[in-house]
């Protein structure tokens, strides 16, 4: 009887040994009033959503597009935490982890370093073992809880995975989504879309299991698979499709996009065989589909005319809200006719390579009431013998454009000319139709405020120049230039894809430049130490 009095004259594991999965010992008991009880479910819903992000995140892009500010992985942990609070807390931040739920393959702070030196396999026969595949075992863990779990598999409406991941994990992926039967969207291998043998089992799953998805894809090599979509009833509620290098003809393209009644948003990518016919309104073929999102991409056989002739439809006119052409056969010249058809247009991007300068015969500016957001990136090849770029008069037709007050509603501009913000902010805009005299306008400059975002073509991120011509403290006039960060060398913390601050006037006409400060991400009561053989797959 020694050895049994020894193992039970053994201390306990210390309450500091607790893994991360154990609720840490309070030191010391609060006690009060919770004041939490007052708020209603909606408003505590709303709270673990800004603790964790992306569990609202309704959008259908994919893991890499939809990576939001701070480390993921971290608020999906402090938000776990939120759940072993109370029974109250438990139910709604539940419901939030398994709403939209994201696989990240590392940490996006300090504590990834960390982490990574736990996960390597290494042992007294293996000292060189490799590390462990982190978001392929959170892949595994999560399909055994729903599959364990029809209740939780119920409340899952989206799947992220990174790239890697889901090309390497086609079987678990499968397994996973079997059993999520209100799925909307899910990351999938790039061989699904062009019905690769290997993915076979996976879309089998998909049609069988997943009715309600929202989000899919046809690439060359599935023109089978989208031939066989009429009369099928195959995800009827999808709103959101890509067609890209399909050889089809017009006429399948138009029956297959009629099985879909919901669609409102339709790319249309790399389809050499489109042309103006596909968007004909009279006809034995079903009607184009009246979508808000439209986008175009290296289709050089469509051109102004038969986008005129959609628009022609008062329901596909009342419907578009954004329109993004890229290498198409639409002429820059032409823009203005689309505008003019499309009276809720709210975004409008076109992405253009020219050879010829803008033609000399007197073309109306482009006007919109509504347009908000214009991606205006015309470029032309380097000229040589000391002339100017072509793109160059394309500008200038902007300009005259901007300053005789057409786009009223306009807030931000994205350009690819690196000279283009002193041009129009620091000289009125050049005569558009011949000759170099300046426009004789009423109150010559724009008329409301507006950002500028500017590139050049040798140049990765975009310049930011505001401009806010409204009279107020701290201006002389209206026309006063603010500062402009054009070719400023400036920090990340400045915000976003551009070069941003915070504007503070001065006082003397111009204004002066704050940084954002950089988001700390918040530490739970966890903290970031972690004593368990178990955060080797954290």
């Amino acid at each position: 009887m020694g050895l049994l009095d020894k193992l039970r004259a053994r201390p306990r594991r210390s309450a500091g040994a607790a893994t991360e999965f154990q609720t840490p010992p309070r030191s010391k008991t609060i006690r009060g009033r919770d004041h939490t009880r007052k708020l209603s479910r909606p408003v505590l819903a709303y709270i673990f959503a800004l603790v964790c992000p992306h569990t609202v995140d309704e959008s259908y892009e994919t893991s890499e597009e939809s990576m939001t500010d701070g480390c993921m992985l971290c608020d999906m942990r402090d938000l776990a935490h939120c759940a072993q609070v109370c029974k109250r807390w438990f139910i709604e931040a539940r419901a939030l982890l398994y709403l939209h739920v994201r696989i990240d393959a590392v940490h996006y702070c300090e504590l990834e370093v960390q982490l990574a030196a736990k996960r390597k396999r290494r042992s007294f026969f293996d000292r060189n073992g490799e590390p462990i595949d982190a978001p392929q075992v959170r892949l595994e863990l999560f399909m055994r809880t729903v599959r364990e779990s029809q209740g939780l598999a119920n409340m899952v409406l989206s799947l992220r995975i990174p790239y890697m991941t889901r090309e390497a994990n086609k079987a678990n992926l499968a397994r996973t989504i079997s059993v999520l039967p209100h799925l909307r969207f899910v990351d999938l291998p790039t061989g699904l879309f062009s019905d690769e043998p290997s993915c076979a089992a996976l879309k089998q799953e998909l049609k069988v299991r997943c009715p309600d998805l929202r989000h899919m894809a046809y690439r060359h090599g599935s023109e089978g698979s989208f031939a066989r979509l009429p009369g099928s009833q195959l995800w009827v509620n999808l709103e959101k499709l890509e067609l890209s290098g399909l050889q089809i003809e017009p006429s399948i393209l138009r029956n297959g996009l009629a099985s879909f009644p919901h669609l409102r948003d339709l790319t249309l990518d790399n389809l050499s065989w489109l042309d103006d016919s596909a968007f004909s309104v009279n006809g034995p073929l079903p009607p184009f589909p009246a979508v808000e999102q439209l986008t175009l991409r290296d289709t050089p056989n469509v051109t102004a005319s038969g986008l005129a002739s959609l628009l022609s439809s008062p329901n596909n006119r009342a419907a578009l809200q954004s329109l993004t052409l890229g290498a198409t056969g639409v002429l820059p010249s032409a823009l203005h006719q689309l505008l003019a058809a499309a009276p809720r247009l709210h975004s409008l991007s076109i992405i253009q390579e020219v050879s010829r300068s803008f033609p000399t015969e007197q073309i109306p500016p482009m006007a919109s009431k509504s347009l908000r957001l214009l991606h205006y990136e015309i470029t032309s090849e380097t000229e040589s013998h000391g002339l100017a770029s072509v793109a160059g008069s394309f500008y200038t037709y902007l300009i005259s454009s901007l300053v005789s007050h057409s786009f009223p509603a306009l807030r931000d501009l994205y350009v690819r000319d690196a000279q283009f913000p002193d041009t129009l902010l620091l000289a009125p805009a050049p005569r558009l139709f011949g000759g170099e005299n300046r426009p004789q306008m009423s109150g010559g400059g724009l008329s409301q405020p507006l950002n500028v975002y500017s590139k050049g073509l040798d140049e990765l991120e975009w310049n930011f120049t505001p401009y806010d011509p409204g009279p107020g403290p701290g201006h002389r006039t209206g026309n006063t230039r603010p500062i402009s960060f054009h070719d400023a060398q400036l920090s990340r913390s400045w915000g976003g894809d551009a070069r941003k601050s915070v504007l503070v006037g001065n006082g003397f006409g111009g204004f002066l430049a704050v940084p954002a400060e950089e988001d700390e991400q918040p530490q739970s009561s966890g903290g970031y130490r972690r004593a368990s053989r178990q955060d080797l797959w954290r």
